[in-house]
């Protein structure tokens, strides 16, 4: 409906030849795009009026030119929407639901902010423009899109065609990825009502990004996490077999979930993939996967998957090169002993904060016990004795990795019954890795008397020197002596009488001790006798046993003492005194031969 009452001859003429006589072009353009004739209705004696009266330096250029500038507005409008609706069919469609009235209005409206604007209100288009600025720009509708929504959908057109451009169009390539990778079909659950709908109304202030973006928003969910998915199972039978096991609908959804602690969320569960999100953080970072094989844990395993990855990457690997090192140094094969799931489960119980740690690192932690161990056997039973003795204790070729909740230290070894076990507290689990050091102690042959550590020392500290000390002895005297020990004897007595403090030193000491005290004598007899007949020959005459004994003797007032008692030299010692003052041993020998 067109309005000129009042207005003069110019300005009726100029609205005759510019406007009224090229509108039906206009008309015409979008009959051809809806199917549907538009009228186009403007009050030109209201427009006049209210523009002269804002902008009276204009009266002229209103006077003689009103038909001209009002279609401008109309051929503009008419233009975007041809250049939005003409090719596409999902915007023809809404814009022929919310222009249902078919009419396009051109008004004044002083409460707009800008030169005009434009309002879809009950099937009618408004274009508006503020009082004094009529003409001024005449552009008009370049974002149509951003005023199409139909009224009883929650989703505006322009999130549609974004939903359609940026979400459903892309989706087959996810979609093929996916499939490549893990050989089955997955569909993607999405309700973008109800996305969109939360969405502005916890960030309204983010409503125009919103509006625009949702289907790219969407789609940075499902892309990303296609990424992880393809990177952590596309070459990992283990990783890839456990996810289909565990998403058995083949469906990805993106839900809301208020109660999150963080922005985003992966979670396998139900037999899906479901990413989450709080709707105030609906967007802010799409990067959804990265801890993809963390967040999936197979019901009935005690392991999640990161720590499959890692007990195989990082243990089970490794075994064969760890049993090897075992077969080389000992020409034995040897088993392992674990049950890492009851150990999981007890270290994740006893330590809660280390949780993601173990997570992580079962697999390695497990694997440094084992190769400390060995490092230190293969520096221990390098020694054929040593590599003999380990294995006679070592029978059944096994070792076991168990927790022991009584131990006093964060780790320990124990040789029981020819099984080797490798014992942890599981509150210290992975904090002390480095163990074995003391291996030789813990080595004892069945049936022997004493510990490898022990018969080491006797060996390397006794035996080997023993010859050469009877020589300088020889060589003193011209006469042979045997020395004899009863290593046992000693060191059961000694353990019995001494303080728990001497213990180990005793146990790590023996030979070098008593070799102390033959020594000793040595020496002081050398002193006295080598350069002086007299001396020698009386040590040579009262000694015709030709043996140097070292005894207990519990009648002995001091620490050690020294007789010649049927023939033979005894260096006695006060039980609970071996290993004191043995460097006293001989000082009087000229008072007792």
């Amino acid at each position: 409906m067109i309005t000129t009452t009042g207005l003069s001859l110019a300005t009726r003429k100029n609205i005759r030849d510019e406007f009224q006589n090229k509108i039906p072009e206009l008309q015409k353009t979008l009959n051809k795009l809806t199917g549907s004739d538009y009228e186009f209705h403007v009050d030109f004696a209201t427009l006049y009026e209210e523009s002269v009266r804002a902008n009276s330096s204009q009266t002229q250029w209103y006077k003689s030119s009103m038909g001209q500038i009002a279609y401008q507005y109309f051929e503009s409008i008419v233009s975007n929407i041809k250049r939005v609706a003409e090719n596409d069919d999902l915007v023809r469609s809404d814009f022929i639901k919310v222009t249902n009235k078919h009419e396009i209005h051109l008004v004044n409206d002083s409460e707009i902010n800008g030169d005009n604007d434009l309002e879809i209100v009950d099937g009618i288009i408004h274009i508006k423009v503020r009082p004094g600025q009529l003409g001024y720009n005449a552009s008009v509708g370049y974002y149509i899109l951003n005023y199409v929504k139909v009224a009883d959908e929650t989703i505006p057109l322009r999130t549609k065609i974004n939903i359609r451009d940026g979400w459903e169009l892309k989706i087959p390539n996810i979609k093929k990825t996916l499939k490549k990778v893990l050989g089955e079909d997955y569909d993607f659950v999405v309700n973008f009502d109800e996305i969109y709908a939360q969405a502005i109304k916890e960030r309204p202030d983010y409503l125009d990004w919103y509006s625009s973006s949702l289907g790219d928003i969407v789609y940075g969910y499902f892309d990303s996490l296609k990424g992880y998915i393809h990177r952590y199972a596309e070459k990992d039978e283990l990783v890839r077999n456990e996810l289909l096991k565990l998403t058995a609908t083949r469906k990805i959804h993106l839900v809301y979930d208020s109660d999150l602690e963080t922005n985003e969320l992966l979670e396998v569960k139900n037999d899906a993939f479901w990413i989450k999100t709080r709707p105030k953080d609906f967007g802010s970072s799409t990067s959804i996967g990265y801890y993809l094989i963390d967040r999936v844990k197979d019901p009935d395993s005690a392991l999640p998957l990161r720590t499959k990855v890692d007990v195989r990457d990082e243990w089970e690997l490794k075994i064969p090169k760890l049993k090897q090192r075992l077969k080389s140094l000992l020409g034995e094969d040897y088993g392992f002993e674990i049950d890492l799931d009851e150990i999981y489960s007890q270290i994740i119980k006893a330590n809660k904060s280390q949780h993601d740690w173990y997570t992580r690192s079962l697999g390695s932690i497990t694997c440094s016990y084992f190769d400390s161990l060995i490092s230190n056997i293969e520096k221990t039973a390098s020694d054929d004795l040593a590599r003999k003795e380990f294995l006679e204790a070592t029978s059944s070729r096994t070792f076991h990795l168990v927790l022991d909740m009584e131990l006093e230290s964060n780790n320990d070894v124990e040789i029981v019954n020819g099984d080797l076990n490798i014992k942890v507290d599981p509150k210290n689990y992975g904090y002390n890795v480095y163990i074995g050091t003391d291996i030789s102690k813990k080595i004892k042959a069945p049936g022997s008397a004493f510990p490898l550590e022990t018969k080491l020392n006797i060996r390397n500290e006794w035996e080997l020197k023993i010859t050469a000390l009877k020589k300088k002895l020889k060589e003193a005297v011209g006469e042979e002596y045997e020395f004899v020990v009863d290593f046992e004897e000693l060191l059961n007595i000694a353990l019995e009488k001494n303080s728990n403090s001497e213990s180990s030193w005793l146990k790590r000491s023996l030979g070098e001790i008593v070799y102390q005290y033959y020594g000793a004598l040595v020496d002081n007899v050398i002193k006295v006798a080598k350069d002086d007949d007299l001396v020698r020959e009386g040590f040579v005459e009262v000694t015709g046993e030709r043996k140097i004994y070292l005894v207990y003797d519990s009648n002995c007032e001091s620490n050690c003492d020294l007789q010649v008692v049927d023939d033979a030299v005894y260096i006695k010692i006060k039980p609970g005194s071996l290993g004191r003052d043995s460097y006293y041993v001989g000082h009087n020998i000229i008072d007792i031969l």
